[in-house]
């Protein structure tokens, strides 16, 4: 097929756009979606860290997907669930049992949106003649960056809009996923109408596929030079940032502290305050409906960045999610009564940030980080090789995190400080990744090389799964500011293991 006929600057961009922004939804988003609907930093590590299991064994289904029907049917189809799984979502934030209904279908949209990925790479490297394909990497790229341009940023300032419109976080956020839903939607319906209906095989691809075996190829990824190495690398190398990436979003916008509010705004928490003072104060024994009555009613403030804001009640009917909800209502009261009403005050240790100043931060500055100090990573390996550059990036990816440590434990009040801490670390994510992203390339070279790098990638997101999962409970545990010294620790083991990998010292370097 040509590249004129098939018109790749039609196809290309939305194609690519609709392979991040749904991971970016579903990954990123959810953590702030979760935390802004009363979910504990346990779950949301532990569940929201399991939605990465789908691109952990991708490379397990994708011959499936080369076997079965054409690439633009499967990643048509895809995108179109993923689509309805968006929509369902936001018509079930508003239900009792929100937390296990949305996260059941933002699973069944993962593994869509893994298999869309697999999908839409093969269609690009079947329709898009070879001479191209180089050109269009870097169209494909940019486009997958602005889907998070859109996703951590537009789609989060628009559920930061509706948060303060409707002063109801559910109801925002159930708009917000419904109007994700309708985009993804559009955009479904966009890659049917541009995207050429025909894919170029080579005569004998699908035979020879069907006849190699997936256990030989997966069984010589393992045969590979310095294999328990490499992997120790791959799967600890982010052991500090998968932790970092899901708790950070929540330190950011949870209050700098709670503290009791002496005086009522309406008749029922006139009652709550007078149990308080009558009994709470003077350690008197409190009757489970006068508990029950602290727990929902006692007004209680969260100091944010820029105001305060009352810790309301969420209401549930099911008692076990109504503690969830509500825990950090049920803790203040429950700590106020152990110490008879002395300590009115709970510090929680975050930066109070509202969820328009997320989108802002990470959608907008964050990103532009991000995307220059990718280039630049890659500029700089393509220039010297990865030899010479493995270390300084690694070191430059890592060492931001010394800023969430100062910002945990001084708590500047300019918002500017926080920009700057988040610039830099976006920026030094995006320079050093390259680094780690070209080792993967080299650790995929020989035969098999699209079935190893698949491999590779499917433990890459494994080091990402694990780690994340137990971050909500050391978080909890440690504090934000002993999390963040923990996860700055956790980076040490990649960064030695680095110095004992062998590779060509001209990897990655441009020949002129």
């Amino acid at each position: 097929m040509k590249t004129e006929n098939n018109k790749p600057w039609l196809w290309i961009p939305l194609l690519n756009f609709a392979s991040g922004f749904p991971y970016i939804v579903i990954i990123s988003v959810s953590v702030l979606m979760y935390k802004n609907l009363g979910i504990t930093n346990e779950d949301i590590g532990l569940y929201t860290s399991l939605l990465y299991l789908p691109w952990v064994i991708k490379p397990l289904w994708s011959p499936f997907i080369d076997l079965h029907g054409t690439k633009r049917k499967w990643f048509l189809a895809m995108q179109f669930v993923i689509s309805i799984a968006f929509l369902i979502v936001g018509l079930t934030i508003p239900l009792n049992n929100f937390f296990i209904l949305t996260l059941a279908i933002f699973w069944v949209a993962a593994f869509a949106s893994a298999s869309n990925d697999i999908a839409s790479d093969g269609f690009y490297l079947l329709v898009l003649p070879k001479e191209q394909q180089s050109f269009f990497l870097g169209i494909r790229s940019t486009f997958y960056r602005i889907s998070m341009l859109a996703g951590n940023g537009l789609i989060v300032l628009l559920a930061g809009y509706l948060e303060h419109k409707f002063g109801d976080n559910r109801k925002a956020w159930s708009y917000t996923m419904i109007f994700v839903g309708l985009l993804m939607a559009l955009i479904t319906a966009y890659n049917y109408f541009s995207t050429p209906k025909t894919e170029n095989t080579t005569p004998g691809t699908a035979k020879e596929i069907a006849n190699q075996s997936f256990a030989s190829v997966f069984a010589s990824f393992f045969r590979k030079k310095q294999i328990v190495l490499v992997l120790a690398f791959i799967l600890l190398f982010r052991l500090g940032e998968s932790q970092l990436m899901k708790m950070l979003t929540p330190f950011l916008v949870d209050p700098i502290k709670y503290e009791l509010v002496e005086s009522g705004s309406d008749e029922s928490q006139a009652k709550a305050l007078a149990v308080y003072n009558s009994k709470v104060a003077k350690g008197d024994k409190l009757s489970d409906s006068e508990l029950q009555l602290l727990y929902s009613k006692l007004p209680i403030s969260a100091e944010m960045a820029n105001a305060k804001k009352p810790l309301l009640e969420v209401e549930n009917k099911d008692p076990k999610e109504y503690k969830n909800l509500n825990k950090a209502r049920i803790n203040f009261v429950n700590q106020l009564v152990s110490t008879k009403g002395t300590q009115k005050e709970v510090l929680k240790g975050g930066m109070g940030l509202d969820t328009e100043d997320i989108g802002l931060i990470y959608g907008t500055f964050g990103l532009i980080a991000l995307m220059l100090g990718g280039v630049l990573g890659g500029i700089a390996i393509s220039r010297h090789g990865l030899t010479k550059w493995m270390l300084p990036m690694i070191l430059t990816m890592h060492l931001p995190i010394i800023g969430f440590i100062l910002l945990s434990y001084f708590h500047p009040s300019s918002v500017f400080y926080i920009y700057a801490v988040v610039i830099v670390e976006q920026f030094g994510y995006g320079f050093g990744f390259a680094a780690f992203m070209m080792y993967l390339i080299y650790v995929a070279e020989g035969e098999s090389k699209t079935s190893h790098y698949a491999i590779a990638t499917g433990f890459m997101a494994l080091g990402m799964m694990l780690p994340g999962m137990v971050s909500g409970y050391i978080q909890e545990y440690l504090g934000y500011g002993n999390f963040f010294i923990w996860v700055f620790l956790a980076t040490i083991p990649g960064v030695i293991l680095s110095r004992f990998l062998i590779f060509p010292q001209d990897f990655g370097k441009k020949i002129e």
